[in-house]
């Protein structure tokens, strides 16, 4: 098999670099891609970095069936059940498997697709990163943009990996082998590698992000990273990684110091339901998201429907409530039932204004404000082991922003101070569910961890969930054989 290295021109001029062969179970020795350049001769000034820069961008959208996209954000909200199977239209033995959290080991369309499509962003990665560092100066005419250039690819691979490492790797134990396969040069053969360490892939992925926090722009616009998405996710990977002190203390950098363009929405549903002007993109709750213009196939309101629908129980889970100090604190107000609709046969969209508008502007979110907040909330009592006034002032700004009350009655209310840090971990943990749930998969990950550091039983949540060794997918049989068996599979498939 040979190398593809190529920088992909579309008739726009995005250049856009190609995945390794040695990712795909099949040969591509004859394949030559139209309107291709080869990458050792195209990134050579500002004009061309900048284009290849869009093709990294470009790999967080949509590509065709079982590509990946929408896939890596769907499958983890199938597992967790807040999402179903579109029954009349998608009804396979892989889909089936991720509903009922027995994933399939060998002929995972969907699951291949998001393995290769991660991959294939880190590949586009590494050929720019590789080609801008021999530049000069001088090719760069705008002052400073080779270093911020790096800086964003750096962000953008630290995102691939750390999504390859919650799917694919033990993610939740910084002591097992189990992590993903680092790669941090450009394929230029089909030779394969093992895969490091988890605690590997945590120091390479925040080693990126403190690049990026050191480069990045302050802002260009939402669509591309920037220093502040930078600290944020890298607060989000210290809490992963169970550093909760330095990920508390990094959230509360970002929450207190990102000023006006940073910052909770006053309007919840305001963040998705304008689909008719750009204006969409410029929330400032959005610290990073992937631009869908009309037409494009970009947001999970294309997704959500078809290839899979909102589970009728996540729909009225914001009903349900906890009970804390002689108070029933109600899950939700009217988040839930604000981005979703009845779309017939297709079952429940979700982050939509309008299904029969045809030139909807679309994002798929990789990072929000409130989650900055929770990330907080959550890091900070435990890593006090207490609930502290400014992790319960996190956790209620996000509630009192979408209309909680705090009259000390039942409802939807504020957390009360006589919490607990049980009851704490737990709001927090159905507060995300609420405000993320079906959006990236994330109440997913939070149940997998939660199991892992707190022993909670995600069968009581996820019936099907009984198999720890099962909370992460498998790495495709055919590409581990294809790489010659280098690549050891997960425990349990």
């Amino acid at each position: 098999m040979k190398i593809l290295k190529y920088i992909y021109a579309t008739v726009t001029g995005t250049l856009i670099m190609s995945l390794s062969s040695c990712e795909l179970a099949k040969d591509l020795d004859d394949y030559e891609p139209n309107y291709a350049l080869d990458a050792d001769k195209a990134i050579v000034d500002e004009a061309s970095a900048e284009l290849a820069l869009a093709g990294v961008y470009s790999g967080f959208r949509q590509r065709s069936s079982s590509g990946g996209i929408p896939e890596i954000y769907l499958v983890p909200s199938l597992m967790s059940g807040s999402m179903i199977n579109n029954s009349l239209f998608n009804n396979t033995a892989e889909v089936l498997g991720y509903v009922n959290n027995n994933p399939i080991a060998i002929g995972a369309t969907s699951g291949l697709g998001v393995y290769t499509c991660m991959y294939d962003i880190v590949n586009r990665c590494n050929w720019l990163i590789e080609k801008v560092e021999v530049l000069s100066e001088n090719a760069f005419t705008t002052p400073n943009r080779k270093t911020e250039i790096l800086a964003e690819t750096r962000a953008v691979r630290a995102t691939a990996n750390f999504y390859l490492l919650r799917l694919f790797g033990q993610f939740y134990d910084t002591t097992s082998e189990y992590g993903i396969t680092l790669r941090t040069e450009p394929a230029r053969s089909d030779e394969a590698f093992p895969r490091n360490t988890v605690t590997e892939v945590y120091d390479a992925i925040i080693a990126d992000l403190d690049e990026a926090i050191a480069g990045a722009p302050d802002l260009r616009a939402k669509y591309y990273v920037n220093k502040t998405y930078a600290r944020g996710l890298k607060a989000k990977v210290l809490l992963y990684k169970g550093d909760y002190a330095a990920a508390a203390s990094l959230a509360g950098a970002v929450i207190e110091s990102s000023g006006p363009d940073f910052a909770l929405a006053a309007d919840y549903a305001g963040i998705f339901t304008d689909h008719s002007t750009p204006a969409l993109f410029d929330s400032p709750e959005i610290l990073f998201a992937s631009k869908g213009e009309p037409q494009a196939g970009v947001g999970m309101g294309n997704f959500t429907g078809f290839w899979a629908s909102i589970a009728p129980g996540y729909i009225t889970f914001g009903e349900q409530s906890m009970t804390v100090g002689g108070q029933d604190i109600t899950h939700d107000g009217e988040r839930i039932t604000s981005t979703t609709f009845d779309a017939d046969i297709m079952g429940i969209d979700t982050y939509k204004g309008n299904a029969e508008n045809g030139d909807q502007y679309e994002m798929v979110y990789h990072l929000r404000m409130a989650e900055v907040y929770l990330i907080y909330a959550e890091a900070a009592v435990r890593g006090n082991n207490s609930v502290t006034t400014e992790a319960l002032e996190a956790l209620n700004a996000v509630r009192i922003r979408v209309g909680a009350t705090s009259t000390g009655g039942d409802g939807f209310e504020i957390y009360p101070a006589t919490i607990t840090p049980e009851q704490f971990l737990t709001a927090v943990r159905i507060e995300k569910y609420v405000e993320f749930g079906t959006e990236m998969g994330e109440e997913w990950f939070d149940l997998v961890r939660y199991h892992f550091v707190d022993g909670l039983d995600i069968t009581a949540i996820k019936p099907s969930a009984t198999d720890p060794d099962k909370y992460i997918l498998p790495i495709d049989g055919n590409t581990i054989e294809a790489g010659g068996n280098v690549v050891k599979q997960n425990p349990g498939y």
